[in-house]
């Protein structure tokens, strides 16, 4: 290897491996934050087969973050867990979202576990599920189809964006789902 090689080499670790490296731990250092950590455990604790579900210490950080009435989520949070323990398995919500949605109806009685139940759902894991959102409008509001309306835009949007689930559906309940609400059967689809 000649001493021009080797200089270029070093000069490659020193202005880009090294930088690089560097900015990549950083990153790792920043998203793997022991708070970041501890808020992830927190919102953990709020998932019904969680080993430490409604454990407020493991809530509080949480908790304390979202500014909630500690005072009052610790007896939610005691409520909450008889009131899945007299569930039957079948019954019972398996998920953070299931959970949310089976305490909705008595957000009343659960006002600071529903407020932050709904805010850690709305916490995004990643950008996997934004970055594959603009791709698929992206694909959609071309300079052919520019004169989409936002309304159309945003339901072809979200077929696009949840396709797997807009392929699961019936086409035939569907359509009998449209006809009984349209009884015109001479209506114009644009």
């Amino acid at each position: 290897m000649t001493d021009h090689a080797q200089i270029l080499g070093t000069v490659f670790r020193q202005n880009v491996y090294y930088p690089v490296l560097d900015k990549f731990l950083c990153e790792l250092k920043n998203r793997f934050a022991p708070s970041q950590c501890n808020v992830m455990r927190c919102i953990q604790a709020l998932t019904p087969f969680s080993d430490n579900f409604g454990d407020f210490t493991c809530v509080q950080p949480f908790a304390e973050l979202c500014q909630v009435d500690l005072s009052d989520l610790s007896h939610e949070l005691h409520q909450a867990k008889r009131l899945l323990e007299r569930m039957t398995d079948d019954d019972r919500p398996t998920t953070l979202v299931g959970f949310v949605s089976h305490i909705e109806q008595f957000k009343a009685a659960f006002p600071e576990l529903y407020r932050l139940g709904v805010i850690a759902i709305c916490l995004p894991v990643s950008t996997a599920s934004c970055d594959r959102s603009f791709s698929a409008l992206r694909h959609i509001k071309t300079w052919v189809r520019n004169s989409m309306s936002n309304e159309k835009l945003n339901s072809v949007g979200i077929l696009a964006i949840e396709r797997e689930r807009a392929q699961s559906l019936d086409n035939e309940k569907v359509i009998d789902a449209f006809a009984s609400v349209h009884k015109n059967r001479r209506i114009k689809l644009n």
